[in-house]
């Protein structure tokens, strides 16, 4: 599968389309050449869960969790969404 494809998309009940991806960042060390530092940068531990919407203005929301937790926390934002309540996945931080 393809990083830049979404993991699950969903319907809210207002017609509010999302799309929900996971991926894992890449740790930056600081100081100089950074471009070529993060090229063979390690992946960091954590993954991100990022759930957006574009119509009819943007809206994202981002949580962090370990991978053992990444299946749960991925259908637990896109059950909340599809049923039109606040994510708030038991297993993840929200990122702001």
């Amino acid at each position: 599968m393809s990083g830049l494809r979404p993991h699950a998309r969903t319907r809210s009940p207002d017609g509010r389309e999302w799309e929900i991806y996971a991926y894992r960042a890449r740790e930056t060390p600081p100081g100089r050449f950074r471009t070529v530092k993060r090229l063979f940068a390690p992946r960091a531990k954590e993954w991100t869960v990022e759930a957006s919407s574009w119509a009819p203005y943007p809206i994202t929301k981002r949580w962090t969790t370990g991978r053992e937790l990444l299946g749960q926390v991925l259908a637990s934002v896109e059950g909340q969404l599809a049923r039109g309540d606040e994510p708030m996945p038991r297993n993840a931080k929200q990122v702001l």
